[in-house]
């Protein structure tokens, strides 16, 4: 434990606008503290440590400085904790209360000194309390007071200061939006793309293999398109607190500001009332919600798949239509083709990739249950490949079968796939002495049961009826678990690769291991109709990434940093 001596006395500063640090108003803070730190508490100034957060606000306490200094007082380092005045530190007495409360438990003494007092005693923590609540009632009061000053410029049609949007820049001499030289035929073009014909993605597509970025320098995404499309300020129209925030939910229509005729229209109004119809009609029509019942969808293989070509992610684009066994598979694309580089390669599908994966994951489960009879990489590739159907692979690469032997057999010839202790034969070490414990304690329970039929069936004084029934049920049930123990014990050969106990959490999902290990070809569409949320565990607790190229797999990395190269022919 640190002594309290050694401990620092933590001074913190903040202000929250510029014009308060050109001000020297952080300075001046300083100053302050340490002549109070020198002259009342007598603090040598080695112990002395300052924390300061310049433009940053006190309604929450998202700020680095104070950041650092609370890590220190949870880590016992800190004595004092010392402000110049309390709503440097804090406006917010629900933040306040959960930090005095890291304070107390710490035996920290926080010191305000415009308001002199210190929590040290029982009279500065009560009044310390009294001015926060103080301190949170001006900060609402001012916030309010603001909302309803721009609340009255909106209502005036005046610009509160926002970022302008695509296809308009801001003059400052008159303060407000114009037509962009550079960005308007650009946006018009937009509005007859879309009338031609067009949607939110093809002009999406259209801009980014133009290079035509967005207001911020970025590539469109169909939202961005949309919400361009929709912005009334495109036909003149003025609107204003639309939502809680950029990205917030939308309010309720009584408290947006809405205006016709602010500001000069950049398309002619009927053209964007005529997109927005068309926009509408499509959301409708796409929209077939209501038709079915709410259903969480689960794409299996969702975060999983890169792109070969241009080392994007894979996005699930929908889910696909219900094959005729009930069975309806997710479909996924290249992000790269909704960016600047363009990406050509083919979009997957659960139909290709599903059946693919969880038989060659089969696959090499059975390799590492067949390792015996694997002397070389030439018949680790025979049994994964002749084990199943791959046609169209041609093999596995060279490097990946050794560094899949090696695991196989450990460096030392002692350890699994999963880096766990083996025996001889290749068995877990821990897995075969559970099942030496439970096959002892099986044949206890068969002896246990021989004896007490023979004492029911040759002692007349032993027991009666009713005794012998309930003692050989006790018995019966006992011998069931034992053997259902060590039943699971065997078909455990998948926990050499994953932990079984991160997958198999319900019924569904052992079924799902029990047809990995039992060998033949799977039918993934089976498995993933019982249960997609147990296959999509299974998979995200085995594998790392596949890399697909052209609809084929060209790579799998396992979650042990095993890596499988295909090769095609």
């Amino acid at each position: 434990m640190i002594n309290q001596k050694e401990k620092i006395v933590a001074l913190y500063v903040r202000v929250s606008t510029g014009y308060q640090v050109d001000k020297d108003s952080l300075p001046f803070q300083k100053k302050e503290l340490k002549a109070y730190c020198e002259h009342v508490l007598h603090v040598d100034k080695k112990r002395i440590e300052v924390f300061e957060d310049a433009g940053k606000s006190g309604k929450n306490t998202k700020r680095p400085a104070f950041e650092r200094m609370m890590e220190k007082v949870k880590a016992g380092k800190v004595s004092h904790v010392v402000v110049y005045k309390i709503d440097r530190i804090t406006r917010n007495l629900v933040d306040f209360s959960l930090m005095y409360d890291d304070f107390k438990y710490n035996n920290v003494t926080f010191i305000s000194l415009n308001e002199q007092f210190d929590t040290s005693s029982a009279i500065g923590e009560a009044i310390l309390k009294i001015i926060l609540v103080f301190a949170e009632l001006e900060r609402k009061l001012t916030s309010e007071r603001v909302t309803d000053v721009m609340i009255g410029r909106a209502q005036s049609g005046q610009w509160n200061g926002a970022r302008v949007p695509y296809g308009w820049d801001w003059d400052a001499e008159n303060k407000c939006p114009v037509h962009s030289k550079k960005e308007a035929p650009y946006a018009k073009a937009m509005y007859q793309m879309y009338l031609d014909g067009g949607s939110s993605v093809t002009i999406r597509d259209y801009n980014n293999s133009h290079n035509i970025p967005t207001k911020r320098g970025g590539e469109w995404t169909s939202k961005t398109v949309a919400d361009f499309l929709r912005n009334p300020i495109n036909k003149g129209a003025y609107r204003y607190n639309y939502r809680e925030s950029a990205r917030g939910k939308r309010k309720a229509d009584e408290e947006v500001i809405y205006m016709e005729g602010v500001f000069p229209p950049l398309i002619d109004q009927e053209i964007w009332n005529e997109v927005n119809r068309r926009m509408d009609a499509n959301h409708t029509r796409k929209n077939t919600s209501a038709m079915h019942p709410i259903r969480k969808n689960c794409n299996v293989f969702a975060g999983l798949i890169v792109c070969g070509k241009c080392g994007s992610n894979y996005q699930v684009t929908a889910k696909d239509r219900r094959r005729g066994n009930g069975f309806r598979p997710s479909s996924y694309a290249c992000t790269g083709k909704y960016q600047k580089k363009h990406c050509d390669n083919l979009n997957v599908s659960d139909v290709k990739i599903g059946p693919f994966m969880i038989n060659y994951i089969a696959a090499i489960i059975d390799a590492s249950k067949s390792r015996r009879f694997i002397k070389d990489t030439e018949s680790l590739e025979r049994v994964i490949l002749s084990h199943i159907d791959f046609t169209d692979v041609a093999g596995i690469s060279e490097s990946s079968l050794q560094d899949t032997i090696d695991l196989l057999y450990g460096r030392s010839g002692t350890e699994t796939l999963s880096g766990k202790p083996v025996s001889k034969d290749g068995k877990n070490t821990d897995t075969v002495e559970k099942k030496k414990e439970l096959q002892e304690k099986l044949q206890k329970t068969d002896r246990a049961l021989e004896r007490l039929k023979k004492a029911y069936l040759f002692d007349d004084d032993a027991m009666d009826e009713k005794e012998f029934l309930e003692m050989k049920t006790k018995l019966e049930v006992d011998k069931v678990k034992l053997e259902n123990s060590i039943k699971s014990l065997d078909s455990s050969s998948i926990s050499e690769n994953v932990d079984q106990a991160a997958f198999i959490k319900s019924a569904s999902q052992f079924l799902i291991s029990h047809k990995i290990n039992s060998g033949g070809n799977i039918e993934y569409s089976e498995l993933a109709m019982m249960d997609e949320e147990a296959m999509k565990t299974l998979m995200n607790s085995i594998i790392d990434h596949i890399t697909v190229m052209d609809r084929h797999i060209t790579e799998i990395v396992f979650k042990n940093g095993l890596t499988h190269t295909l090769l095609y022919r």
